[in-house]
């Protein structure tokens, strides 16, 4: 039997496993741990069964600020940290692509600052941490299937203390077509069958890869889990300290949620258990994403910086056969690149999810500087201008001089949303924004360097043709060409 849409409402158990069958066949080919084939099956008969995870705000309560500690409030916690840091790994997760702005390769491969990509600021970032806590502070990077091989190509120079190794790859779940609920099929480029299952994977490939088990054997205790594209994010013995001191198994950094981040995942309280959670926009009902967006009722979103106690994720973990994390639906093209190709459902799990699976969980409200993250070319516009500096310990952190005002930046999507549009298009890099409040650019327009943004600022090109503007040029207001 093919099922027609997810709408269906009479599949049988004997329908399920019809349906299952060629993507159990499908992974066992490409030789993945049985966990992950059971794995996806669960997700898979969540998809069947229209069980789709949906948390309704009938469920759920908004956390108030006067629940959660405060950063700036721990300092007396540093000594403990200070003494806990040689136990800790710090992990960065570094699986995306950024198809978004068409990138083929590592997004952390993008050069961000001083013709330095992301990579190559990590790498300093933890060398200087070494050296700042006279440890051999372990990295390890979760890659996916996509980003492995021009990430360790990058990074072939780096070692870690006992041959812990630098990197592990996350698992693959098969894409689902949306028409008939089969197996993607993609002759043209086999590999965009498959996709990374979300950063919740992270729990279950650290396992299966035996990374854990050999951190455990050699004396690790913590973790500090980040976005490689976050680059605010790093060590502080502050975090660490209060989460070794409270005897803390999950801490997840969270900052106020403002008008940019309403679509982010948020922060609530489960009124079954009054455990904290992570609700995402896939997991809102339809009616409800008015609210789910209301950044001031739910005041906090997950900055996807989380501590843990490595031992605790390996008794959850065994006590429940798998990480229970929320299955989240992500409808795409089967390539992202051709939006005429067929509709799939990507099966995925997001790793902040996981906080109301552990005993002695809490949240943290951290200043804006700890989350500087790059998902469009409008981020890294911005990030690359001199709103952003790089720190003594080679985070990207906003320039204190501007006060936490950061401007808003909008690029014409048809001429600079792609990477290599947009560097096409900056040859010389971002101008300089920060006396400006507001950059939008719409129609092609080429950008030469030294150019200064100032106030709130439009470009339109109304032209057939590119507009170039020159060296060492000054913009404010509304200019049309």
């Amino acid at each position: 039997m093919r099922a027609k849409s997810l709408s269906c409402v009479s599949i049988s158990d004997s329908d399920l496993i019809d349906l299952f069958r060629p993507f159990a066949l499908k992974m066992e080919e490409q030789v993945l741990p049985p966990i992950i084939i059971n794995l996806f099956k669960c997700y898979f008969s969540q998809l069947v069964y229209n069980n789709q995870g949906k948390l309704s705000k009938k469920e759920i309560l908004p956390v108030d600020q006067s629940e959660l500690r405060r950063l700036e409030d721990l300092a007396s916690f540093a000594p403990v940290g200070q003494k806990a840091i040689p136990k800790l790994v710090y992990f960065k997760l570094n699986g995306g692509l950024g198809t978004s702005m068409g990138l083929e390769k590592a997004k952390s491969l993008i050069k961000i600052k001083e013709d330095k990509t992301f990579l190559d600021l990590i790498l300093e970032q933890t060398t200087k941490l070494r050296q700042k806590y006279n440890c051999p502070l372990p990295l390890v990077l979760m890659n996916s299937f996509k980003t492995h091989l021009d990430t360790m190509l990058h990074v072939q120079d780096f070692e870690n203390p006992d041959h812990i190794p630098l990197a592990f790859v996350q698992h693959k779940f098969p894409k689902v077509m949306v028409n008939d609920l089969s197996p993607a099929k993609w002759p043209q480029n086999p590999e965009l069958e498959w996709n990374p299952p979300g950063h919740g994977d992270f729990y279950t490939a650290l396992i299966t890869s035996g990374i854990l088990k050999t951190l455990l054997d050699k004396g690790y205790k913590y973790g500090f889990i980040s976005n490689s594209d976050n680059l605010g994010a790093t060590i502080d013995k502050r975090i660490l300290g209060y989460l070794v001191k409270k005897n803390l198994t999950f801490l997840m950094e969270v900052t106020p949620r403002t008008k940019s981040d309403r679509k982010g995942g948020h922060l609530c309280r489960l009124l079954k258990n009054n455990r904290l959670a992570l609700r995402e926009i896939a997991q809102c009902p339809d009616n409800e994403l008015n609210e789910f967006m209301d950044y001031n009722k739910y005041n906090f979103f997950n900055t996807n910086s989380i501590w843990l106690n490595l031992e605790a994720l390996e008794k959850v973990f065994l006590r429940h056969k798998m990480m229970p994390l929320d299955l989240i639906i992500n409808p795409k093209h089967l390539d992202p690149r051709v939006p005429s190709s067929p509709k799939v459902y990507q099966l995925e799990t997001a790793m902040g999810s996981a906080i109301s699976a552990f005993d002695r969980a809490e949240a943290l409200i951290v200043p804006r500087e700890r989350f500087a993250p790059v998902k469009t070319t409008n981020d890294l516009l911005l990030v690359q201008s001199d709103c952003f500096i790089t720190s003594d310990e080679s985070t990207i952190i906003p320039n204190p001089s501007l006060k936490n005002h950061q401007p808003q930046v909008n690029l014409d999507e048809n001429f600079y949303k792609k990477i290599d549009d947009y560097e096409e298009r900056f040859p010389y890099g971002s101008p300089k924004l920060s006396e400006c409040l507001l950059f939008e650019v719409q129609g092609d327009i080429k950008f030469g360097a030294n150019i200064v943004v100032k106030g709130e600022t439009s470009l339109v090109n109304e032209k057939q043709k590119q507009v170039a503007i020159p060296d060492n040029t000054e913009l404010k207001g509304e200019i049309k060409f």
